[in-house]
């Protein structure tokens, strides 16, 4: 879209930031929180009737973010960048386009890119957008969060065009707003409701024509939320789930710090060096305090009790003990974070992990792979085609033909012990040669995904042994 006027413009500002663009700003906020453990204090509020003010101080005091949860809970979506198969396509002309991926910004390949920046913003600001910057004749993505936009419409996964928030310019009147539309990148002033555009500032040029020839941005997620407005996270189902797991873990941190600690009792001996008087020559003893008590140990640690005379009853055991505080309160709320944790879990991949209690070096491994290879697939799609978009920017940029990428499917999710025993049921059973082949390159692939080398070497060895699924006997 081009904006044929400036007042096109000026009537979209005076209708003030969208409620649209308000939530999902607060959603951003949130998931922030939750994904990135970022102003988590600030996230906690009192219970209402339940809490006082230094509770809540306490609990903010002591809080273990949600971040850690979260690192485990997209630790599958990894598998979308490690994948085998998938392949890349570009025209032999297209060097410049080529070259420029294998260095997109601060020394990162496209993809490697798009794994460590980028999926990032696509889960915890799925409404900002990765956009295109150009200077000096070269181009390299940026992160626009939804709370520097004032506005945007977008077509699917692209803008149609964007108004980034106001800013101030010392010594100028109004405020001034970036515009890129199909045709042009500009700043315009608003003064009063007057609207222009700004060619420069301090000898700076301002406005540029729109090389792109469309606006240069990608938004981060390709989920529509439910009022097709803006574009949400793919963790927003378990965001609530979240929440709970949050509150819970920080009254459990509070009931640990308060209750948690044994307290030693003991009944109180005279002090050594007064004998019980608290003086000694007529002034305060000072090892006692003038207690009479010997205080060998800090007294705020130790509940000390007088003696009982000879006809009251004693506390067992005689001289001293603990009183273990109470647990069972804690241990509910360990039981309760982990099953959260699990529903979150089944929430996000149709399938709960479950890790072999009689091995403990074993790696987890989901008890139903199709859900979770189903998901896995949904995030290979919109990371594919935020991959293949931007590839669009940087080849309409230097105006060469555009590549074709496509991500691999084979996501390996399951162990190699569980792939190993595929294997030799289906040899047992008499399976055809191409089955065979199929699983033991699987169970390679698994065994040394980190280990290309040794990967080679086992690929290569199923295609020069003729008989490699017969034993020696068989042969």
């Amino acid at each position: 879209m081009i904006f044929q006027d400036l007042n096109e413009i000026l009537k979209i500002i005076q209708k003030k930031r969208p409620n649209w663009i308000i939530q999902a700003e607060i959603e951003h906020t949130t998931l922030d929180v939750h994904f990135n453990g970022i102003n988590t204090k600030e996230y906690l509020t009192k219970i209402d009737k339940i809490e006082n003010d230094n509770q809540l101080k306490l609990r903010k005091k002591y809080l273990t973010t949600n971040r850690y949860l979260f690192a485990n809970l997209s630790r599958p979506i990894d598998k979308v960048f490690s994948a085998k198969g998938g392949n890349r396509l570009f025209d032999n002309k297209s060097k410049s386009t080529k070259k420029k991926l294998t260095n997109i910004t601060g020394g990162l390949p496209i993809r490697k890119w798009i794994e460590n920046v980028q999926s990032n913003k696509c889960y915890t600001d799925p409404a900002g957008l990765v956009f295109f910057e150009v200077k000096e004749n070269d181009l390299y993505p940026t992160l626009k969060s939804i709370c520097s936009i004032f506005n945007y419409k977008q077509n699917g996964r692209l803008l149609e065009w964007v108004i980034f928030k106001p800013f101030k310019i010392e010594g100028k009147q109004g405020d001034f707003y970036r515009v890129v539309d199909n045709k042009k990148d500009r700043i315009i002033n608003v003064v009063d409701n007057v609207i222009k555009e700004v060619d420069e500032l301090k000898g700076i040029k301002q406005t540029f024509d729109n090389i792109f020839k469309k606006v240069p941005a990608i938004i981060n997620s390709d989920i529509l939320s439910s009022n097709l407005l803006y574009n949400e996270s793919p963790f927003a189902d378990v965001i609530s789930l979240a929440d709970h797991y949050l509150r819970t873990g920080t009254i459990k941190n509070l009931n640990e710090f308060v209750h948690g600690y044994p307290i030693f009792w003991r009944y109180l001996t005279d002090c050594k060096a007064c004998q019980g008087t608290g003086q000694i020559k007529g002034k305060q003893c000072t090892l006692c305090a003038g207690t009479g008590n010997a205080l060998n140990k800090d007294i705020t640690d130790i509940i000390q009790i007088e003696k009982p005379e000879s006809n009251e009853q004693k506390i067992t055991p005689e001289v001293a003990g603990y009183i273990t505080p109470p647990i069972a309160s804690w241990q509910e709320m360990r039981a309760e974070m982990e099953w959260l944790s699990e529903f979150m879990q089944l929430t996000m991949w149709g399938s709960k992990l479950n890790k072999d209690v009689n091995n403990e070096t074993a790696t987890a491994a989901f008890l139903n792979v199709q859900p979770a290879n189903d998901r896995l697939n949904i995030f290979s799609d919109a990371f594919e085609d935020m991959e293949q978009k931007m590839i669009n920017f940087v080849s309409l940029f230097f105006n060469e033909k555009t590549g074709s990428i496509s991500y691999g499917r084979r996501y390996l999710i399951e162990i190699s012990d569980v792939i190993w025993e595929k294997y030799l049921n289906a040899r047992e059973k008499g399976s055809a040669k191409i089955t065979l082949d199929y699983l033991l390159r699987q169970f390679f692939q698994t065994e040394y995904v980190n280990d290309v080398e040794s990967l080679v070497v086992a690929e290569k060895g199923i295609k020069l042994e003729p008989f490699i699924h017969k034993t020696d006997e068989e042969i």
